[in-house]
């Protein structure tokens, strides 16, 4: 149940360096949405991160010490806390740009059939620009994760609804898992400028555990192909069609469905990358 608030910013602290946790915190604190709470969770950290936190004084934050529990066990602790409709996802070390919030709050509030908004990320210090289309389906979650995690907004009430958390037995991969779940169930909105500045560095979790990283992904894909198909000659040709028509295609449109009517029975066949597949009543 929502609370006074209407978002609820998630950030974990692990160790982060003093430099890169003030201009986190300073980067929410001075958001031109002001109407939110803070909740920060100090997950055992051993470097000065709690005299740094308990530096600001500001009523939204709330802060809260832990064992060392790690990200996936510190989201899901924060989650059932949360007071707010919308949650903010944060890490510690990145720069949201001032107006992330209100230009994030007007889709959700405007779309009640989204039910995660995203943007573009500026990584620092290259300054590459991570983009992704406006809108992504199923089948890009099959392929690959279309969305950058640290600057996502979730709709609260489809995670209560559907019960869906933090998997606490990835260390990596656990945002790629939450999307591959949720997107069963809401839509989801990519803004197509550029509202974070993700820190890429040694420390990040993506970069200390690729090799991982690589394998949790591909897990999670095995599981999304099992809504479409149980036979796994065919999950194996499709993943390997679709992965190359991404990569050496500049089509957008890997799969479609379409009704298709034979005699007095009705029928939707689910085209992947040229692979047809006959959807029962009960994947429709």
């Amino acid at each position: 149940m929502s609370g006074s608030f209407k978002i609820s910013v998630i950030m974990p602290v692990y160790n982060t360096k003093e430099e890169y946790l003030r201009e986190a915190i300073e980067s929410i604190l001075n958001q031109t949405y002001t109407d939110f709470e803070f909740i920060i969770i100090n997950d055992g950290s051993t470097n000065n991160a709690e005299e740094v936190i308990l530096s600001y004084e500001d009523d939204r934050i709330k802060y809260i010490k832990q064992e060392n529990q790690g990200i996936s066990k510190s989201r899901n602790n924060a989650h059932k806390i949360a007071q707010g409709e919308y949650i903010a996802v944060f890490d510690s070390d990145d720069i949201s740009m001032p107006d992330r919030f209100e230009k994030e709050i007007k889709i959700l509030d405007e779309n009640h059939n989204i039910g995660v908004v995203s943007s573009w990320v500026e990584k620092i210090p290259s300054n590459k620009i991570l983009k992704f289309p406006q809108n992504p389906k199923y089948m890009d979650f099959v392929t690959g994760c279309p969305i950058n995690n640290p600057v996502a907004m979730i709709r609260k009430e489809i995670l209560d609804k559907y019960n869906i958390t933090y998997d606490e037995a990835l260390s990596s991969a656990v945002d790629y898992d939450l999307w591959s779940k949720m997107i069963f169930h809401t839509e989801f909105y990519i803004i197509q400028e550029v509202l974070l500045k993700y820190r890429w560095h040694e420390n990040n979790v993506s970069v200390k555990s690729n090799k991982e990283q690589t394998q949790n992904a591909a897990k999670i894909q095995l599981r999304m192909m099992d809504f479409l198909t149980n036979d796994k000659d065919l999950q194996k040709k499709i993943m390997e069609k679709a992965n190359y028509v991404l990569k050496y295609s500049n089509s957008q449109k890997i799969f479609s469905i379409r009704n298709r009517t034979i005699g007095n029975k009705k029928q939707k066949i689910l085209t992947i990358c040229g692979f047809q597949i006959k959807l029962s009543e009960k994947n429709i």
